[in-house]
């Protein structure tokens, strides 16, 4: 039981001045007794999984991590899953609103503040964590027995919500989710469809009828779902990659390809999500697309000499020796002393007929590592 007047509260955002006014007013309504400041959302994290905390609020945007992605780890952790938690953000969007779907947010506060406000907001969240609907208790229970490995015993628990609530979309849902568990694909698609349709902006849904239709074969209608959740929640394209590289894994590269493309575009061509896909389609067989993309990252940091190695060693897989010669020499110009890069310098000069080159490379190599079996095979191709 949360005790309002004496509970603890850790309070994030990046401004100063507003964890100051949220204390202010949280002391001013006689609720809490101790405030924990954290000022990104990567503080945050550390301090609840840190410190006993009985209510957090949060500021949906952060730097480091934000609101949303501090939201889903609590979620995802058992210890701190059933945290009461506060979101406060200055406009109440689209992907807002999917977002606190996503993660089950207890409340939300649209800035600025007032007393009034926030004091009504956290009353009533207490009160539904110390008193919990049917619903929600039939949630947990599901959720618990699922954790057991007793997926019919979670089914049922799942009945018993959507009895308890049947206008929201959270039971379907999730009932839907554990008969895909159990493998049952017609049950989980009927559940997860009348979530689906219950609650359009229910990303969740959407993704579980992806993976869905993916196990079903059914391409056209997991790329469907996929782009859907992707459209409602941006943040989420980690969704498409999972789709895109299952694609891959089924040889579909031309299909893989369109869905990355939609996911870059989505997410505002994101550096870092670009490079996770350009290694992916590298590894899994769609090496030109991710040459393309690296290439792409290259030209906006040169100075990074691990992608021009990647990329020398890519289009030398490639054949294409001339873009893997001009890669290969910028990262060894880099990297002077990396044995590895001369060995892929060596095998781009021997496929281009540059046997004395080869050699230079190779002796390099030798000189520095005398024993090293890879430079003395390729030695011999240069007799």
């Amino acid at each position: 039981m949360i005790d309002i007047v004496e509970m603890t509260v850790l309070i994030a955002d990046d401004m100063p001045n507003m964890v100051t006014a949220i204390r202010s007013m949280l002391k001013h309504l006689n609720f809490g007794k101790t405030f924990i400041p954290a000022h990104d959302g990567e503080e945050a994290w550390n301090l609840l999984k840190k410190e006993p905390v009985d209510l957090a609020i949060l500021d949906y945007n952060m730097p480091v991590m934000n609101g949303a992605e501090v939201l889903s780890r609590i979620r995802e952790d058992r210890a701190l899953r059933d945290l009461p938690v506060v979101m406060v953000t200055a406009q109440a969007n689209r992907e807002f609103v999917a977002e606190a779907a996503e993660s089950e947010i207890d409340a939300y506060i649209l800035k600025p503040a007032t007393v009034k406000v926030l004091g009504d907001k956290i009353l009533n969240v207490v009160r539904n964590a110390n008193s919990p609907s049917p619903m929600v208790r039939y949630l947990k229970e599901a959720r618990q027995h699922e954790e057991s490995g007793d997926i019919d015993a979670a089914i049922k628990a799942a009945r018993q919500a959507i009895e308890a609530n049947p206008a929201s979309s959270r039971p379907p849902r999730e009932l839907g989710y554990y008969y895909m568990r159990k493998q049952d694909l017609k049950a989980a698609e009927k559940w997860l469809l009348k979530a689906a349709e219950m609650n359009p902006l229910d990303v969740i849904a959407c993704h579980h009828l992806g993976e869905l239709y993916v196990q079903s074969n059914d391409i056209e209608s997991a790329s469907k779902y996929f782009e859907k959740a992707m459209q409602i929640s941006p943040r989420h394209v980690g969704r498409a990659v999972f789709f895109g590289t299952t694609l891959l894994e089924r040889k579909m590269v031309q299909e893989a390809v369109q869905v990355f493309d939609k996911a870059l575009g989505l997410s505002g061509h994101d550096t870092q999500l670009q490079e996770n896909i350009a290694l992916s389609c590298i590894e899994k067989g769609a090496k030109q697309y991710g040459a393309k993309l690296l290439e792409a990252l290259y030209r906006q940091d040169p100075n990074r000499d691990n992608l021009a190695a990647r990329l020398g060693i890519t289009f030398r897989e490639l054949g294409q020796f001339g873009k893997a010669l001009t890669y290969l020499t910028r990262a060894e110009e880099q990297s002077p002393k990396d044995l590895a890069l001369k060995i892929h310098l060596a095998k781009v000069y021997l496929a281009m007929g540059k046997v004395i080159r080869a050699e230079k490379a190779l002796k390099q190599v030798l000189k520095i590592d005398p024993d090293n079996e890879q430079a003395w095979e390729l030695i011999k191709k240069c007799i």
